[in-house]
């Protein structure tokens, strides 16, 4: 089984292919992307500027599933309407539904919780209504890759990934990796609003087993949501982080503003029966993310 992934230099990217290496073999594993990956053979897009044949081309004519992860992912509000950056998802997966793949049997697509409308809690049968250009662009993905997979008759997967945390995810600017540089580098703890938010979080190796397992699944599946099983209030996030670092002393600054709380809460029946029996519990994924970052600002600190 020859299997293409895309997207491997982010974060849920790259830990999906240190994984499918170890299950799948080296051998076995073919990545897209714009500039060399160690370990696997790369096949460079060059800003998805490729022909139909450049995969037969290099050789890869025998690729039966394709993993897509590739796309922008806005790194915090102001980003999610950027238009170019957001029509990029879009032409980027036209681009890689048209290559040619004379033996390609199944397409597994990433996409985002993004595309819905706010709900009190939130299924794969919630409504569809993005807030964002971001959201639109991965609807439109979505919608391109099952019509281009039912054309075609081969087995499509639609994962929509939740509120994914732990180590990697630093280089976005998000309450849990915020929070704990906040606490190592001893400043102020911050939070928006009065905490009472409620979030659903889910830890990175459960979202790549949910990934994975997608892969032998011998039917299409419209949609399955990726998300979590424990919810938790922004407040209580930051006080289970206080507590993993240790320091009694540390106070929590309120920031009032002006828009309501939106509660994050899902419905993961359908993920639990498919792609994932088991889960992190919440508070362990913190620690390890903590613990991660803690030696790496140690090391910067260093150098």
């Amino acid at each position: 089984m020859k299997i293409l992934f895309t997207g491997c230099s982010g974060f849920i990217g790259s830990a999906v292919l240190g994984e499918a290496i170890k299950k799948y073999g080296k051998e076995n594993i073919y990545v897209l992307s714009s500039s060399p990956i160690d370990e696997v053979q790369t096949v460079i897009h060059n800003g998805y500027e490729f022909k139909p044949d450049i995969f037969i081309d290099n050789g890869l004519s025998d690729i039966e599933i394709l993993v897509h992860m590739g796309a922008f992912t806005p790194k915090d509000q102001a980003e999610a309407n950027n238009i170019q950056k957001s029509n990029s998802n879009i032409y980027n997966t036209g681009k890689l539904l048209f290559a040619e793949l004379p033996n390609l049997r199944k397409i597994i697509f990433t996409s985002t919780l993004d595309v819905y409308a706010v709900n009190d809690i939130i299924s794969e049968e919630s409504e569809e209504s993005p807030a964002s250009l971001y959201g639109f662009s991965k609807l439109y993905c979505e919608k391109m890759i099952k019509n281009f997979a039912e054309s075609k008759q081969i087995i499509y997967q639609i994962l929509r990934i939740g509120h994914v945390f732990g180590p990697g995810e630093e280089k976005y600017k998000k309450i849990i990796p915020v929070t704990i540089s906040n606490l190592i580098k001893n400043n102020t703890v911050e939070l928006f609003g009065d905490g009472q938010a409620i979030r659903t979080f889910i830890y990175i190796d459960d979202v790549v087993k949910a990934i994975l397992n997608a892969i032998e699944l011998p039917q299409s599946e419209d949609v399955t949501n990726v998300v979590g099983e424990t919810q938790i209030s922004i407040e209580d996030l930051a006080k289970a982080l206080i507590d993993i670092h240790g320091s009694k002393e540390t106070s929590i600054k309120y920031i009032p503003v002006v828009a309501k709380n939106r509660n994050l809460i899902f419905d993961n029946t359908k993920l639990r029966e498919r792609l994932l029996d088991r889960f992190t519990p919440i508070v362990d994924g913190l620690r390890k993310e903590y613990l991660y970052m803690k030696e790496k600002i140690d090391r910067e600190h260093i150098l």
